[in-house]
């Protein structure tokens, strides 16, 4: 469904600038190229990206299929790397106190047990929250869950995790009901991001893109690896490039030497180091 929603917005952002519904006939390297060039003025360079992402995508798909005659040339956006966000030990903290103070209910479990809970599976399974709102109830076998090969991105490979016995007690609440999802949301998806606003603006942590649910994965692995584990592997990467995307230097070097610190100084016996040194 968010596949669906990101062409759609690309197909319809190139329409209100050809000032008209897209066509096929519109596939040409200069007017893609003009339109990205005027959503650059904008927006974001990865929000341009994936505009041109799924366009191309139909493009090549539309070539492929014999519907348009040339492949696209669209020079790819240059994308500024980032250094990740997670979350420190201490803001996992006010997370978790500010999932409790969440009221109401969420179907027929209180909001702030959902809440915690999941906040608790994304982090200690470092799953994503795609994933984890697919897993069934039948899939729960305290104190393991098992995420099905389906529910995940590429659809691939299955996997199970074991939740410490505080966060399995709040899974076992969540999961008392009969609907057949989990963790099991009768909303929007949409909805449950704006929840989510909430709860990360009432913990002092803003409502960013850096501090939305996936900001649980990258801090799954940047403690993990900070601890000696090897994230990679849990996360079931390809490579070492793309873990790294995930890993917070502030966590992972935490308590490790600054590289000055390993340097010779450069002035010389007892003397105060320069101003600003």
């Amino acid at each position: 469904p968010e596949s669906v929603r990101l062409l759609r917005h690309a197909i319809n952002q190139f329409g209100k600038y050809l000032g008209r519904n897209a066509t096929l006939n519109d596939f040409d390297d200069l007017t893609v190229s003009q339109f990205l060039t005027a959503r650059a003025a904008r927006l974001s360079p990865n929000s341009v990206a994936r505009e041109r992402s799924g366009l191309l995508a139909l493009w090549n798909l539309a070539q492929a299929r014999g519907l348009v005659r040339m492949r696209p040339l669209v020079a790819p956006e240059l994308i500024p790397d980032k250094t990740p966000r997670a979350f420190t030990a201490d803001e996992l903290a006010r997370l978790w106190i500010s999932c409790g103070q969440v009221r109401r209910y969420v179907g027929p479990v209180k909001a702030s047990v959902w809440f915690q809970a999941l906040l608790g599976v994304l982090f200690y399974s470092g799953e994503r929250i795609t994933a984890i709102l697919r897993v069934g109830r039948d899939r729960w076998h305290r104190p393991w869950l098992a995420v099905p090969a389906e529910a995940r991105k590429g659809s691939r490979k299955p996997a199970t995790y074991q939740l410490p016995d505080h966060v399995a007690d709040l899974v076992d609440q969540v999961a008392n009901h009969d609907q057949p999802q989990l963790f099991y949301w009768p909303a929007s998806h949409n909805a449950l991001r704006e929840r989510w606003k909430t709860i990360t603006r009432r913990a002092g942590l803003g409502d960013g893109t850096d501090v939305q649910f996936h900001a649980l994965r990258r801090s799954f692995a940047s403690h993990l690896s900070a601890a000696g584990g090897d994230a990679r592997e849990a996360l079931q990467h390809s490579s070492e490039k793309v873990t790294r995307r995930y890993l917070d230097p502030r966590i992972t070097q935490a308590g490790q030497p600054a590289p000055w610190q390993l340097l010779p100084r450069i002035w010389p016996g007892d003397e105060q180091p320069p101003a600003g040194a």
